[in-house]
């Protein structure tokens, strides 16, 4: 059996089209004091992958994707619920100025804007590296 000579490439980075922005700037650091979602990566009549920009001190979006999060409805025998999970994460020159109630706040307008706004939310992110649990349903 003979090799194939030309190997298929692996995918290393897989980005949005027409993401590419060239070197990064190195400059001061700016704070991120919103999130925003960015690209819908995946999605399904069940789930969602949505990449994360940061917005900051300025009111302008980050160059650069700063987490990812995911949405997934999860049915049950009354209502659905929705689970999210990923992390926010900006990389360098940017700094997380957000506290943990704010990211709260704005994670509960993306559930509304995107149509997961059920029975509950369970999230699971993690924040700047910390693992972090948040749960809120509703008192029907």
């Amino acid at each position: 059996m003979d090799r194939k000579v030309n190997p298929r490439g692996r995918v290393v980075n897989l980005r949005a089209i027409g993401s590419d922005r060239g070197p990064k700037e190195d400059g001061p650091n700016q704070e991120v004091v919103g999130i925003a979602l960015g690209f819908r990566l995946v999605f399904s009549s069940e789930a969602e992958v949505w990449t994360v920009r940061g917005i900051l001190r300025d009111g302008s979006p980050s160059r650069d994707d700063i987490g990812e999060l995911s949405f997934i409805t999860i049915p049950g025998d009354t209502e659905p619920a929705t689970a999210v999970t990923g992390f926010l994460a900006p990389p360098p020159p940017y700094t997380l100025a957000i506290g943990e109630e704010s990211i709260l706040q704005q994670l509960r307008g993306m559930l509304v804007q995107l149509g997961y706004d059920q029975e509950g939310f369970y999230a699971s992110l993690g924040i700047g590296g910390k693992p972090r649990y948040f749960e809120e349903f509703s008192q029907n």
